[in-house]
């Protein structure tokens, strides 16, 4: 009952992630490219960079964070929403 379960799971996932990107794959690429860029970029420069940081830093890594993961959302729709789905959800587990 498992087995059939995780094989429809299986088969269902591989469907949807050869089939051509939609709109809505797309929409949704961005929006999670866009917050888990955000939550990339604000973490990374705190983790990478010297301390202490500016506010005006951070944003600015923030912005560079969303933009380029907006972008990649919007080419890449499927990778972005398995890679960053994550850190769309409250920062990858920050603060939780």
């Amino acid at each position: 009952m498992i087995r059939e379960y995780l094989q429809r799971r299986s088969q269902h996932f591989r469907s949807w992630w050869q089939a051509p990107a939609t709109t809505k794959d797309r929409v949704l690429g961005a929006t999670i490219g866009g917050i888990g860029g955000f939550w990339i970029g604000v973490l990374g420069r705190i983790i990478l960079g010297p301390l202490p940081v500016s506010a005006s830093i951070l944003g600015w890594w923030a912005a560079g964070g969303v933009t380029v993961g907006v972008v990649l959302g919007v080419l890449f729709p499927k990778g972005m929403g398995c890679v960053c789905f994550p850190f769309s959800t409250s920062g990858g587990g920050v603060g939780t």
